[in-house]
């Protein structure tokens, strides 16, 4: 025998409302989905990227010149003589043949001579100038190069004499030298010969000369001077490169 069961008419009839009310309380507390097309969703605020700061920066170098800056007394032979110094931007200090004049645009220049020149002494010389950047100081370089090599170029000055022969010395940047033999001298015979020598080298902005003037000594021995002294001068000179000390 087949039994089906059968909702009152009243509880069927009650059910249909309750399912409503209850997907309208759900859009009343905005819980509830919803089939509108329309509405979307905005993406989450978000600030503009601030723009990043440089990965590099040039370091500044010094352009001022102070005393430490030079050699000290101590570096000369003897370390007893006198010494004078001056401040200003003056000609570098190459013989009257080979003059350049003055470095142009330089922000600070000193001079240290040390030594009188009594008893055939030779005198110790040198300059410092700061130009105004690493460029500037690269062509002033080349500059007083240019000048070795017209200097040596003449082979003998007007007068006295004397030979000039441009040489390269291994210090820093642009390392130049000038020897100058009294008499004049074949390259072979240069090292004993009678003379003076200088040279330039070149580090970050500056430009140093460090020289032995007149004199009695050979060629040879003040070229080995000359250059321990340009290695020297070339460490105290660190303010003035970009590289730092």
């Amino acid at each position: 025998m087949r039994t089906s069961t059968r909702l009152p008419a009243l509880a069927a009839c009650a059910l249909v409302p309750a399912l409503l009310l209850t997907g309208c309380a759900g859009d009343a507390d905005g819980t509830g989905a919803t089939d509108d097309p329309t509405t979307t969703t905005a993406p989450p605020a978000t600030s503009a990227p601030s723009p990043s700061a440089p990965g590099t920066t040039t370091p500044s170098v010094a352009t001022d010149l102070t005393t430490t800056d030079l050699l000290p007394e101590t570096a000369w032979d003897p370390p007893g003589g006198p010494r004078e110094e001056s401040a200003g931007v003056v000609a570098w200090r190459l013989p009257e043949a080979c003059a350049a004049g003055a470095p142009e645009g330089a922000a600070a220049m000193r001079t240290a001579v040390h030594g009188d020149g009594e008893y055939e002494a030779q005198i110790g010389v040198q300059q410092v100038a700061v130009l105004p950047d690493a460029d500037a100081a690269v062509a002033e370089a080349d500059r007083l190069a240019a000048a070795f090599d017209a200097c040596a170029a003449g082979a003998t000055a007007a007068e006295g004499g004397s030979a000039y022969v441009r040489e390269t010395v291994e210090v820093g940047a642009q390392g130049a030298s000038l020897a100058t033999a009294y008499t004049a001298v074949d390259e072979a015979s240069l090292d004993g010969a009678l003379g003076s020598y200088l040279a330039v080298t070149r580090r970050g902005a500056a430009v140093t000369l460090v020289a032995l003037e007149g004199g009695e000594s050979t060629v040879g021995a003040a070229r080995e001077s000359v250059t321990a002294r340009a290695q020297e001068a070339w460490a105290l000179l660190c303010r003035y490169d970009a590289a730092g000390c």
